[in-house]
């Protein structure tokens, strides 16, 4: 069971300000974005990879000390996945002010309310994915001490619950797209009635 429980908790939610930013799908944020994808990739890749060495150190393990290795397993995978996603972020944020320095189009208040909203969203989705998180492992550690479940129950429970989490997932992320959308609509509004549109990126 410990390889599918991994497997199923290990949810890393990648997102960065220039998936929205390149909604319009062309130009160097186009680029950019997909250099970013890249870059998903070969982190998801590498925690696969660290996943399966992981599940190899199990053997012949007893119950209790897979437990403790698995836990810890989680706190340092996490903590990866904090770091690197404040990494892409911050690049996400240094792409973001050079492009909007060279806008002749845009207040410099404009400006900030854009960078300020890209931030907002970080926090907001950094929050999510500690909620979500701390609420795995609280749900994890519960099926795994559950000794009246069967192993067949605790998979259909993981399962159950993966896909409550995706679930999740889908519509926090929905939401942000909107609030971002009612944003742009917004200064692009405001550079319409001053004679001007916002530049797509």
């Amino acid at each position: 069971m410990g390889k599918k429980i991994l497997i199923i908790f290990a949810i890393a939610l990648f997102f960065s300000p220039v998936v929205l930013f390149a909604e319009e799908g062309q130009g160097p944020g186009k680029a950019f974005y997909q250099q970013q994808e890249t870059k998903r990739q070969q982190y998801r890749q590498e925690q696969r990879q660290k996943r399966q060495a992981f599940q190899d150190t199990l053997r012949g393990k007893t119950p209790e000390e897979k437990a403790v290795a698995m836990k810890a397993y989680r706190e340092t995978q996490g903590q990866e996945n904090q770091t690197f996603n404040a990494q892409m972020h911050q690049e996400s944020m240094n792409f973001l002010k050079s492009r909007l320095a060279n806008n002749t189009k845009l207040t410099d208040a404009q400006k900030t309310e854009l960078l300020n909203d890209f931030e907002q969203q970080y926090q907001e989705n950094t929050a999510f994915r500690e909620q979500r998180r701390s609420e795995n492992v609280a749900f994890f550690e519960q099926i795994a001490n559950n000794s009246s479940m069967t192993r067949e129950q605790k998979k259909a429970a993981l399962k159950a619950h993966a896909e409550e989490e995706k679930a999740k997932t889908k519509e926090h992320f929905k939401q942000q797209r909107g609030e971002h959308k009612a944003e742009r609509q917004k200064i692009r509004s405001e550079v319409k009635s001053h004679g001007g549109t916002l530049p797509t990126q």
